[in-house]
């Protein structure tokens, strides 16, 4: 029976008659405390109780002096301030009288408590039960030296009748002590019961009364540093109530949103600790564990430790069942982030699964165009997670096989989704599915070609047909460029003046690039002003990396071919662009400049001359800012020098001098090799266009000087 339900029923006219009992011994308080409950409960009394100041300090003052006298006592108040904390208006009371740090330390107490219970019944146990497997030994040691009668037989006599002498009084005393420990081992366990029952009720709402408070972000930091999450995860391990769990699960969740809560989490190993819970009947309890084990994916190591443990095939289960399946596929989601876990996929037929309920659940309104602002759903989320594991080769040919391919384009169509067609595109990276799109080509091309999708659609659309072309196939190139007409297509995109999408001007150059590994379509762009387009957006977008290597390696493509090359070198500005990044910061960009360089130094031309002297400033400046360096780190230091401080008359007489002539001669050239000049000509992208001025304005008076009309009939007809 509840300590409510052991007292008479309350009145709110007789409060004070209640405030008097808690001036009482023990029994009077718990009664009065009980009284007070049944009013707290009822929310009409709520606000004149929250204006008796007597009742509100005889409440604190009673919890904070006699908390550790009686369990029942605790519970009662903690009730009643529990009632007021489920009203935000009514907060301020809580906070002014300190009940919420008072909550702990009684919450702390608790816990410790049962520990020191529970220890005395293990430790009982340990005391009493015997090793039933051995027999008890002899306190009487064996002789260690030989009899002085000189036979054996005596000391062997002996000494088994000793034996059997102690082991009988061994065994009386353990039989007795059996009987004695039984009785109070059972006492123990019934005490400890007893004990976890009533903590259980004070344990649940004096959390209760924290997770109502903690929304004032000031009290859950003081919450922070008196080590909540200690107390919850310790409250977690100690008890199995299914109420109280869920609640301890769901304060958890909350404190996860912050940084130092989640470290805190982490520290005490709460992912080992969640695992079990998993495993529950109760439906409740495993949504709100999925909760936290929700944010807690945010981190990485937990999300590698969730791994370790084994709870991948778990999130793959709880994806059929329809209470689960919105935070099943968000832990996925972010567990698919690791290239090391998409493998791991596809160990099962989850991939395989995975994406016959995306073929099933999936229409026009629900992925990808959720304009309503709400939180993505399911199907949203299923598609994110296929995206992901669509970069995972072993994954992508398991979504592609068994006409799952045909079924996902038929659709992307349909609907005119980009996610989708982001699935697809991200499909035709490999190379093995590569002979899949063959067939479906046309119908790609013509997506890209016809103008009628939306932005988002045809980048996703271009950036699958550059994959496809890309790729060392049986797709005729040019036969394709020429049957859709993508060649306007691609230099509308490439138009400076048209300022295009980023996104869609990248797809653009790509493009361009894969386009050009076949000599007839790279005629077919550089008749159309491709390299000129390439060029001008190369100077505005030069502070983007991807866009800046996709441009160079076009131009890698267009030098494979010795007439594009001639072209390209002659008749625009991309090897001065070409030595200004030879010198980039970006790795991959040095070394595809380095490529068209070698290319471009082959020739016959006057760009060889120039890039060999560009090369050889660039490790010059190299060489001297290392010599610099080493100089700087070696200080001025006591050692002597090798070398004499003066010239002998030897020196003098056996070695040419360099005249000042000489001297004058190496100087009257503007690329002399003087260390001066190469430290200054080192560039860097920033100063781009001025540099690649300078180089081209050098080689400019050996070309061909035509007028702009003449240019252009040249680039019509050179490739006829």
């Amino acid at each position: 029976m509840s300590p409510v339900e052991s007292v008479p029923v309350a009145v709110l006219n007789c409060i004070d008659d209640y405030v008097e009992l808690l001036y009482d011994d023990i029994p009077e308080k718990i009664k009065g405390s009980a009284l007070i409950l049944q009013l707290a409960r009822n929310p009409d009394n709520l606000i004149d109780l929250a204006r008796n100041e007597a009742l509100l300090s005889a409440l604190s003052r009673v919890l904070r002096e006699e908390w550790k006298r009686s369990i029942e006592l605790s519970t009662n108040i903690v009730y009643t301030f529990f009632c007021f904390s489920t009203y935000n208006e009514f907060h301020p009371v809580i906070i002014q009288y300190k009940i919420g740090s008072l909550c702990m330390d009684v919450i702390d107490y608790e816990l410790k408590r049962y520990d020191q219970w529970k220890e005395k019944v293990e430790g009982k146990k340990q005391v009493v039960t015997p090793d039933k497997n051995e027999p008890p030994k002899s306190r009487i040691p064996e002789p260690k030296r030989r009899p002085k009668s000189g036979t054996w037989a005596v000391a062997d006599v002996n000494m088994q009748k000793s034996r059997s002498l102690v082991s009988s009084y061994h065994e009386d005393l353990c039989s007795a002590s059996d009987e004695f420990s039984k009785s109070d081992e059972e006492q123990m366990k019934r005490k400890l019961k007893t004990l976890s029952k009533r903590q259980e009720q004070l344990l649940r709402v004096a959390f209760y009364m924290l997770l109502n408070i903690a929304d004032n972000i000031k009290v859950e930091e003081k919450m922070h540093k008196k080590d909540i999450v200690n107390l919850l995860i310790g409250a977690m391990e100690r008890h199995s109530n299914i109420d109280l769990l869920i609640l301890i699960v769901s304060f958890l969740q909350k404190l996860s949103i912050f940084v130092e809560n989640k470290n805190s989490m982490a520290s005490k190993g709460i992912v080992e600790k969640l695992a079990p819970l998993m495993d529950s009947s109760n439906a409740d309890l495993v949504n709100v564990t999925l909760k936290l084990l929700f944010n807690l994916t945010f981190d990485t190591k937990l999300r590698n430790k969730m791994i370790k443990l084994g709870l991948l095939p778990k999130f793959i289960q709880f994806t059929s069942d329809d209470k689960h399946i919105n935070l099943a596929m968000k832990i996925l989601y972010h567990l698919s982030m690791d290239d090391r876990v998409k493998v791991m996929f596809t160990q099962s037929d989850c991939v395989k699964l995975l994406t016959d309920m995306l073929l099933l659940n999936v229409n026009g309104e629900s992925i990808g165009n959720n304009s309503s602002g709400n939180s993505a759903g399911a199907t949203d989320v299923l598609l994110a997670l296929c995206i992901n594991l669509a970069w995972c080769e072993r994954a992508a040919i398991q979504m592609s096989a068994e006409g799952r391919l045909r079924e996902l384009l038929a659709r992307a169509f349909r609907h005119r989704n980009h996610m989708l067609m982001k699935l697809v595109r991200n499909l035709s990276h490999h190379s093995n599915n590569v002979p899949l799109f063959v067939e479906f080509v046309g119908d790609i091309a013509g997506a890209v070609t016809n103008g009628d999708a939306s932005e988002e659609f045809t980048i996703e659309c271009l950036g699958t047909l550059n994959n496809i072309l890309s790729s060392n196939n049986n797709i005729d190139t040019y036969a394709v460029v020429e049957r859709y007409n993508l060649i306007p297509c691609i230099m509308k995109i490439l138009d400076p003046e048209r300022c295009a999408a980023a996104e869609l001007v990248l797809e653009g150059v790509v493009a361009a690039g894969a386009l050009s590994g076949e000599e007839r379509a790279a005629a077919a762009l550089l008749r159309a002003g491709a390299a000129r387009a390439l060029v001008a957006l190369l100077r505005l977008r030069q502070a983007d990396d991807d866009h800046v290597l996709h441009t160079v390696f076009a131009f890698r493509q267009l030098l494979s071919h010795p007439r594009a090359a001639d072209y390209l070198v002659s008749r625009t500005e991309a090897p001065a662009y070409l030595i200004d990044l030879m010198q980039d910061k970006n790795s991959e960009i040095r070394k595809m400049c380095d490529n068209c360089l070698d290319i471009i130094s082959q020739m016959q031309n006057e760009w060889a001359a120039r890039i060999k002297l560009e090369r050889f400033r660039c490790h010059n400046g190299q060489w001297l800012s290392v010599v610099e360096t080493l100089g700087a780190e070696g200080g001025t230091g006591d050692a002597t020098d090798d070398l004499p401080p003066y010239l002998s008359a030897e020196y003098l007489t056996t070695h040419r001098l360099t005249t000042s002539d000489s001297q004058t001669s190496l100087n009257e050239d503007s690329d002399s090799f003087s260390g001066e000049v190469s430290m200054h000509r080192v560039s860097s992208r920033n100063a781009l266009d001025d540099r690649a001025g300078d180089l081209f304005s050098a080689t400019e008076t050996s070309l061909l000087k035509a007028s702009e009309t003449d240019v252009f009939t040249k680039d019509i007809n050179i490739f006829a």
